[in-house]
């Protein structure tokens, strides 16, 4: 199975998507990136809070998605907002995040565990279409995360688009593909 890690970065008022796959061991298939987005002052007062979601969900994802060449099997994301894009991908979509004993479960929810104790625990949550699969997805993370941090695609997505946008990489085209 192939995981694509989808993540966010902004510095200043420019906003980027990135996009990682991997196969099962987290070894990088393919690597896509937007070109930067320029928000100006009256895009962020009149979108306030929701200005994220709706760049991340609307602008990147479906699109970054969709431009990737190397099939994937499910998209993992830290906002929870994006299971929303369930439909318009026809892939799992799911949510992950550290595990607070607090939270409580759900049908759509399941604990992940490192069974070496070397990573905290996760919960992961799908969208409703994705109910039946749950299990599966579940104990397919869960094989991973006995040797491979599952977290820490996440953060070389981060990583690679500030080095980018740091370094003012640019493409001809809107995106930049590394595979």
């Amino acid at each position: 199975m192939k995981i694509a890690y989808i993540n966010f970065y902004s510095m200043e008022s420019r906003f980027r998507a990135g996009v990682l796959v991997t196969d099962a061991s987290t070894r990088p298939l393919e690597f896509r990136i937007t070109s930067n987005l320029d928000i100006d002052k009256l895009q962020e007062i009149l979108y306030g809070e929701a200005l994220q979601e709706v760049l991340y969900k609307e602008r990147f994802t479906v699109q970054l998605l969709k431009a990737l060449q190397t099939d994937y099997d499910i998209v993992m994301t830290k906002e929870k907002s994006l299971l929303s894009i369930r439909k318009e991908i026809d892939k799992p979509v799911v949510h992950i995040q550290k595990y607070d004993p607090f939270m409580p479960l759900n049908r759509l929810s399941h604990k992940v565990v490192n069974i070496h104790d070397r990573y905290e625990p996760l919960y992961i949550t799908v969208n409703k279409e994705d109910e039946n699969r749950l299990v599966s997805i579940s104990n397919f993370l869960q094989e991973i995360y006995r040797n491979f941090n599952i977290m820490e695609p996440f953060k070389r997505v981060e990583n690679a688009i500030k080095y980018i946008m740091e370094n003012e990489i640019e493409a001809e085209r809107p995106d930049i593909c590394i595979r």
